[in-house]
């Protein structure tokens, strides 16, 4: 795979100025996390939600997808989770590792890599949860679809995603290059609902579609995303 033709200068240009430094998860992984996998009760007691056998738990896995600078790592772990992560730029991975060793959790370090989406350095069904916020929407369309693809390879059975994807009914279905801010010059690629249901294929199973608009005081919409959670069916991918 050669990344700098799928766009990693472009990316690593984009950390560099800054805008994509974030150390907070984001509030829908958050509550995904909470109400699909496990629970928090208290400061080290947790609620296991999703349907798993104890020696399933006990084995557990989770991928981060576009894993930036680790901050949904941290999430991850924090949860007991067992999270890798793999992200395009390697300047973000840098950054990550950097955090990681900083705040005494240097073990996460060797479990964040940089790789393409389109070709996922990990064995078929290795992971029981894949989260991807603002990912799969950041590329031209043909490798988001290669990327679907390669997360329902890696996830085991009845594993779940949560996934969100930036929509724009004027736009359409176009991949649009950034003219500006910190992600100038990666493509945007933006979705209506049907291309949305044609993208996640027939592979899974849809078990929460929402749709979230954002606006100013005089009506107007500055981001609409559709926010997702899919479960991969029993039948082989």
């Amino acid at each position: 795979m050669n990344f700098k033709e799928e766009g990693q200068d472009k990316w690593n240009k984009a950390y560099s100025r800054g805008g994509n430094i974030v150390f907070y998860p984001h509030e829908e992984i958050i509550r995904f996390v909470n109400k699909y996998i496990r629970k928090r009760l208290g400061v080290n007691e947790f609620k296991n939600i999703m349907k798993l056998s104890d020696n399933e738990w006990n084995n557990f896995t989770s991928l981060d997808l576009g894993c930036g600078i680790g901050r949904h790592i941290i999430f991850l772990e924090e949860f007991g989770l067992n999270p890798s992560g793999i992200d395009l730029s390697d300047k973000a991975i840098s950054e990550g590792k950097h955090w990681f060793n900083t705040i005494n959790k240097g073990y996460l370090a060797d479990k964040i890599t940089v790789g393409s989406v389109a070709e996922l350095p990990y064995d078929n069904e290795s992971f029981n949860i894949c989260i991807s916020h603002g990912v799969l929407d950041s590329m031209p369309r043909d490798i988001a679809k290669r990327g679907i693809s390669e997360v329902y390879r890696v996830l085991k059975k009845r594993g779940i995603m949560y996934l969100d994807l930036i929509m724009n009914t004027e736009i359409g279905n176009n991949d649009v290059e950034v003219q500006s801010g910190y992600e100038k010059g990666t493509i945007q690629s933006y979705f209506t609902v049907d291309s949305i249901k044609e993208f996640i294929g027939d592979k899974v199973e849809i078990i929460e579609f929402k749709i979230i608009s954002r606006g100013d005081e005089n009506g107007i919409v500055h981001n609409k995303r559709a926010h997702l959670v899919i479960q991969k069916i029993k039948h082989e991918i």
